[in-house]
Formats: C-alpha cells, structure tokens, sequence
C-alpha cells in the first residue's frame, strides 16, 4: 500500500514526527487563537510561528512532490512515452508489412502477366501451325479431287469422241455402200474417218 502511494518508512516516519510537532506547539491551539485580538498575522508575537510553520508546510510540500507526486507524474509520462513508442512501431512494422506485401503483389501480377503472354505467344503459335497444317492438308486434298475430276473429264471426252468415232465409222461405211452398192473395207473407212478428223483438228 505505502508503495502505491509512493511512501517510503523514512518519509512516513518524517511526516509523523511533523504531525507530533504541531500538536506540541502551544501556539496553534484552537482555543488560543480564539482568544487573540486582532489579525493574527499582523501580531509580532506570531512571526515566528508563521514562519516556522510555513517552513514546515514547504518542507512537507517538498516532501509530497518528491516522494508522491513526481513520481507518479514521471510514471505517467514515462508511460504514455512508452506506448507512443510502441505505437510507432507498431505503425513502421505495419507499413514495412504493408510495403512488403505491395512488393509481393507486383511480383507476382508481374510473374502472372510473363506467363499470360508466353502462354498466350504458345498458343498462338501452336494455333498457326495447326491452321497451317490443316490448310496443306485441304489444299492437298483438294488438288487430289481436281486432278481426279480432270482424269475424268478426260475419259469422259475420250470415251465421247471414241464412240463419236465408232458411230463415224458406221455411218461412213453404210453412206459408201449405198452410193457404191457394195461395202467397204472396215479398215479404209476407219482410216478415211481418221484423216478427216484430223483436218477438221
């Protein structure tokens, strides 16, 4: 309890020797002053009274603020100092963390845009390709299906013109047995219809 109220013995025993003096004065008696006439502090018998116990009233004044009041003061302030340091520091650890995290989040959304673009780069390039690929294959295909058609074009017109011919040759052979009365070597008319197809090429 005297810890809290910052007494120590010493200046317990100090305070209660100050009291013990008071009470044995006669002159600070409540029926004495009463009896006076007058303003007590005007009467040159009570100079050194006043002064005296003005002393001690500044003594114990000291007293008080040295071994109470001080400290506790000094205990306050010293404490309030206390927390505003750990309050600052608190406030740099957090904006170091908060800096920190910052730096992080750049990193990584500069790692994440890296790998955006070299996956969008990868896929781009295996797309080309891909169309590449499948361009060469239906150009291919392609050029297979016109190459057949025109085999078959061909042999269509080459068919055509073999039974044009066929029919040529027939036609010729009866023309010329009518007009001459007999039939004609199957091999002159074929040759006769040859020669004239060639001059109308």
């Amino acid at each position: 309890m005297l810890a809290r109220l910052g007494l120590t013995r010493p200046s317990l025993r100090a305070l209660t020797f100050a009291a013990l003096t008071l009470a044995s004065f006669p002159g600070v008696s409540w029926a004495e002053e009463e009896s006076q006439k007058g303003m007590p502090q005007l009467n040159p018998d009570s100079y050194f009274s006043q002064v005296f116990w003005l002393a001690v009233f500044f003594v114990l004044t000291l007293v008080f603020l040295r071994f109470v009041g001080l400290p506790r003061i000094t205990a306050i302030i010293d404490e309030r100092a206390r927390k505003i340091g750990g309050d600052i520091a608190s406030a740099e650890a957090l904006r170091n963390q908060a800096a920190e995290a910052e730096k992080t989040y750049d990193t990584t959304m500069a790692a994440a845009r890296g790998k955006a673009r070299q996956l969008l780069a990868e896929t781009y390039e295996k797309n080309t390709a891909a169309l590449a690929e499948e361009t060469r294959l239906a150009t291919a295909t392609f050029e297979r299906q016109v190459e057949q058609a025109v085999k078959g074009v061909e042999a269509a017109q080459e068919q055509a013109l073999k039974s044009i011919r066929d029919v040529a040759v027939g036609l010729a052979a009866e023309i010329t047995q009518k007009l001459s009365g007999h039939a004609p070597g199957a091999d002159r008319v074929a040759l006769a219809v040859d020669k004239a197809v060639g001059e109308i090429a």
